[in-house]
Parts: C-alpha cells; structure tokens; sequence
C-alpha cells in the first residue's frame, strides 16, 4: 500500500494495490513516511475505508486526531461484545466506541461530567451491555490510567446495543429504550403485576421486543401463523391477549401497525410474564 498522506506518527491515508483509499493505524506507521512512500501492510493494526455514513473527509480528520490507543482500545471492547453477545465487529461499532472513549477521557481530564438519559432504563433492559460497560470503563483506567465516571458506562452499554439493531446514530436506540419500558409499564398497569426485570421471562420478552422492533423497522413480521393456533392462544389467556391488543395501539400512535401474528407471540410472552409474577 503507497501512502498519499500522513495524518500522524500513527496514521496515514492510502492507496492499496486495489485502488482503494483507506486510514491505517499502527505504531509509527507515518514516522518518517512522504507521499508515495510504500508501507508493509505487516505493521498496520487498524483500517477503516470510507462508507456511507462516514465520508473519508470525516474519518481522515478524526482518525488524525484520536489516540492510537483509545481506538485500539475501542476494538477490544467490540472483540468482547463479539465474543459475549454475538455482536458483529465493524467500523461502525469500533468508531463511533473510540470516538465516544476519546471525549470521555477529555471530559475526566477537565473534571466535568454528562449526564445520561435514561440512566435505569438501560440498567434494567440492557443488563449484558451494560456490564460490558463497565468492564470498559475499567479497562481505561487500567490501560490508560483515566478514571472515567460510572455513568459512562451506560453510553457504551447503548454503543453495543445500537451496534446490534440500529445504525450509526443512537436515537433508534435511546426510541427503542424508551418504547420498551413504556410497554412493561403498560403490562404491569394493565394485568396489576410487578415484573422482575431480572426474571428469565423478563429477558425472553425483551430480546423478542428488540426483535420485532427490527422487524417492524425492515417491514418483515411474522405472518402465516395458522389460524386455529392463533384461536387457541387467545382463548387459553385472553387477559393476556387484552393486553397485547394495548400495546399494538400503542405502537400505532408512533405509525407502527402489528401484525395479527406478532399480537400472538406478544400475548404469549404476557402470559408467561404473568405466570412468572404469580409465583
């Protein structure tokens, strides 16, 4: 690969046997480098290629300005939620995670915090993610020696999960939050039960939540479910089946229609948080 630009003693923009452009990182892999200069792809640790959502404008200058280290940071931390949550490692997870970790570890340094929404919210539909948080806030202070707030935690417990159902931006992923509790809160009004958010139904329901929210996204429900069956689930728990038919409207006043198969499987998951809440 032959380098076009040298970002920083750790970075430079170039030019593969391909033709395409691309930002490497690695240990002084620009230290001494001029345009047409040529690099061992052995010393590379890091690419990342120019895509839809981050123009190589972007990347070129964030890339020149983070670290070597907290991005090598930010891989680890996507190589663990691979690893324990099945979560795909992409350039959308490790840089928006880096770019997170560098702006953390500004704010620590200036003594000043942030705030997050929906701080119990997260703690309690997203208990997997958010320990991986805070395994990464411990990694920062062992490797870099910066002692991040608690809170931010919780910002990368949301970096993962928005990795596993939504795009670049968190707003699906703080929606998605937001609409998640309203519905257990919907569920306790509507059957007069205390969910325990740590009960195994609990974590069924809301992995089968995330899912359709998914589906509903990319217009793919389920559909087909035979008709008797249907009749069977509604007969054997109609409260929970009342309760299902609330939530459908509630997801119709934010434009979303459910399907008479997923109000099934919904009335489904009520039950047995239902059975689950009775003893």
């Amino acid at each position: 690969m032959r380098v076009t630009r040298v970002l920083n003693n750790n970075a430079a923009m170039v030019v593969g046997n391909d033709g395409a452009t691309a930002i490497v990182l690695g240990r002084a892999i620009g230290y001494g480098k001029r345009p047409g200069d040529m690099i061992d792809p052995a010393a590379v640790s890091e690419r990342f290629v120019p895509d839809a959502s981050t123009s190589l404008d972007r990347l070129t200058a964030f890339l020149a300005e983070t670290p070597l280290e907290v991005v090598r940071l930010a891989r680890e931390i996507a190589e663990v939620a691979h690893t324990r949550l099945g979560v795909r490692i992409s350039q959308a997870l490790v840089l928006p995670l880096a770019d997170h970790l560098a702006f953390a570890i500004q704010r620590s340094r200036s003594g000043s915090e942030i705030d997050y929404p929906l701080r119990w919210e997260i703690a309690q539909l997203y208990p997997q993610e958010l320990a991986l948080g805070r395994e990464a806030v411990d990694l920062v202070r062992r490797r870099l020696g910066v002692e991040l707030a608690e809170d931010e935690a919780v910002a990368v417990a949301m970096h993962v999960v928005n990795a596993q159902f939504a795009g670049a931006s968190l707003a699906p992923t703080l929606e998605m939050t937001t609409k998640l509790n309203r519905i257990l809160g919907v569920i306790e009004t509507t059957m007069g039960i205390q969910i325990d958010r740590d009960a195994m139904s609990t974590t069924r329901f809301i992995t089968h939540l995330r899912y359709l929210f998914v589906r509903l996204q990319t217009h793919q429900q389920f559909a087909g479910e035979p008709t008797g069956i249907r009749s069977a689930v509604l007969d054997a728990h109609p409260r929970a089946y009342q309760c299902a038919e609330r939530i459908r409207y509630l997801l119709t006043l934010d434009d979303q229609s459910l399907s008479d198969d997923e109000v099934t499987y919904l009335t489904l998951h009520i039950a047995r948080l239902m059975q689950a809440a009775q003893g």
